[in-house]
């Protein structure tokens, strides 16, 4: 439906989230909102870079590698990773896709 009004709603909300709380629980997962929205309208880089840079580092020192929060960021980097046209000749990710594996890419995406 209407993705690109949705977009502009989680960016405000994520900003507004990290200015009152700081980085918190609540704002990592307003960003990981955020990421979703982007990965939905095809802005894969965006939100590779907000959950590669700021998202899973913060929820790994917050939460553990363990939390739930944290393993859905993985799976928001994967998809971002997986689906963006422009990584398709990137080595890492080749082996996983020929077998259709974004499992693995999401065990291996933050390492990328």
């Amino acid at each position: 439906g209407r993705h690109d009004e949705a977009l502009v709603l989680k960016r405000v909300i994520f900003a507004k989230q990290v200015a009152t709380f700081g980085v918190s629980h609540e704002s990592i997962i307003s960003g990981s909102n955020l990421a979703n929205s982007l990965n939905e309208l095809k802005l894969w880089d965006e939100s590779e870079q907000l959950v590669r840079d700021q998202l899973v580092p913060a929820a790994l020192r917050l939460l553990g590698a363990n939390h739930h929060t944290t393993l859905l960021l993985s799976h928001r980097l994967a998809t971002a990773l997986w689906l963006n046209p422009e990584r398709r000749d990137d080595p890492r990710l080749n082996s996983a896709r020929r077998r259709r594996d974004p499992v693995l890419i999401s065990t291996q995406a933050t390492t990328l």
